[in-house]
């Protein structure tokens, strides 16, 4: 199976390469868990399109609202969603589209509001910079599609 370890040209060129990779995984493989604590492959893609969402708002409403509060609690967003339960495709899909969405609303941040910070932390106070949180999601991206076509 290839899959594009690193995101060597094009973000749209890197969501489209995995995508091909991930329809080349085996339906029998997606619903397996690990361990009982475990996500299973739709679980992690459902996770990423999660991610997607969440930081979508982040890098909108910072831009206004400088400083807000934006979590996410993956293990409770993964549940209520039932990512078990969808079909594969419409996973594959959506998690196409919204980080095609993503990589358009990130690109057109202007410069000016890259240092504006968001809170991201469920307890104590943590900034991010739009800078940040622009760099990490796609490391982020990378790490879970490693998860998905390794395990």
């Amino acid at each position: 199976m290839t899959y594009p370890n690193t995101i060597s040209s094009t973000i749209p060129e890197f969501i489209e390469a995995s995508v091909q990779s991930l329809r080349q995984i085996h339906a029998d493989q997606w619903p397996t868990r690990s361990g009982p604590e475990r996500w299973s492959k739709k679980e992690i893609l459902g996770h990423l399109i999660d991610s997607a969402m969440t930081n979508i708002r982040r890098l909108v409403v910072t831009q206004y609202e400088a400083n807000d509060r934006i979590t996410y609690r993956q293990n409770e967003w993964v549940a209520y969603s039932a990512y078990q339960d969808a079909p594969v495709e419409d996973l594959i899909t959506l998690w196409r589209l919204i980080n095609l969405h993503y990589h358009r609303v990130a690109s057109n941040v202007p410069k000016s509001s890259l240092s504006l910070t968001c809170n991201t932390s469920n307890g104590e106070p943590l900034l991010r910079t739009l800078d940040f949180l622009i760099t990490d999601y796609w490391g982020h991206q990378q790490h879970h599609l490693r998860q998905i076509f390794e395990g």
